[in-house]
């Protein structure tokens, strides 16, 4: 459950070479790369995230950068009423956008341990959600291989790692063999293709023009902020649906009803321009629903 966990808590963890001692102007740099990593993953799964650098730890062989993820005040609403649910997921999913290459149940285990084998069936559905959501941003991955990049100018870092507690050796420790690697020294540049697929899930400011009124996954169709064209995206978060099916709502059918939205965006890449294809609301964020 993830109560039994200390929500906002993450620890980055450098293991060093016996006897030897960090240079601390590396660690530096590295820690504002791998804050400006998280800042960023925060930004697509959850705006009001607020993430600080808390203490730094030393002790014999390792270093620890504690860092504390915090929701802010104006999220209790949202916790209490659901749209802020899952703290802890999006913690971890956060730390994976730097840390993990890739999705799936062994990847979770490998690096989280226990903590992510506790984590129920559909949990890890939703972790894996709020994974999607961080891939191929390179507001992300810049930092990320930046903060990696920064590792390999200090010998005395044999390795890096993180973990939910500050005293706790993360269960995975990566080693400095693979810094070049994480650091993008052999990634090759993405070239757009004809017929390339990407998806994106872009948070909107918008005016609901035409709503569906039943419980089912429809379209609806939206007018987004900045004269843009208006949109239709088909409605599936089902928590706002139920909601509205049962009259909690905290919303009267009128003109210009605001609405803050988390779409799935598939795109196309035809002859060099990226064109939607569909577009869907994954996540009503507000009007909020009691």
């Amino acid at each position: 459950m993830e109560a039994a966990h200390e929500a906002g808590a993450l620890s980055l963890y450098f293991d060093l070479k016996p006897g030897e001692k960090a240079d601390l102007e590396v660690v530096a740099a590295a820690a504002i790369k791998w804050v400006e990593a998280l800042r960023a993953a925060a930004r697509e799964i959850d705006p009001d995230t607020n993430i600080k650098v808390e203490l730094l730890d030393a002790e014999e062989g390792s270093l620890r950068l504690n860092t504390i993820l915090e929701w802010m005040e104006s999220q209790v609403a949202r916790i209490q009423d659901g749209s802020g649910k899952y703290p802890r997921l999006k913690k971890m999913a956060i730390a994976a956008a730097v840390f993990v290459p890739l999705t799936g149940y062994p990847t979770y285990d490998f690096y989280f341990g226990d903590h992510a084998v506790e984590l129920s069936q559909e949990d890890r559905q939703r972790l894996d959600d709020f994974i999607a959501i961080t891939k191929g941003k390179p507001s992300i991955e810049r930092p990320a291989q930046e903060f990696f990049r920064a590792l390999e100018q200090d010998p005395s870092i044999k390795g890096v790692g993180v973990t939910e507690s500050k005293d706790e050796r993360p269960r995975t420790i990566i080693p400095s063999s693979e810094f070049p690697e994480r650091s993008g020294l052999w990634s090759t540049p993405q070239v757009d293709i004809v017929d390339q697929k990407r998806t994106s899930y872009p948070i909107v400011d918008v005016t609901l023009i035409s709503p569906v009124l039943v419980r089912k996954k429809l379209a609806w169709k939206f007018q987004p902020d900045g004269g843009m064209p208006a949109f239709t995206a088909k409605m599936s978060d089902e928590r706002f649906l139920e909601a509205l099916d049962e009259k909690h709502v905290k919303e009267s059918l009128s003109t210009g009803i605001r609405m803050k939205l988390r779409l799935k965006v598939e795109e196309v890449n035809s002859g060099g321009v990226w064109e939607p294809k569909k577009r869907t609301v994954v996540e009503v964020i507000s009007p909020r629903a009691n």
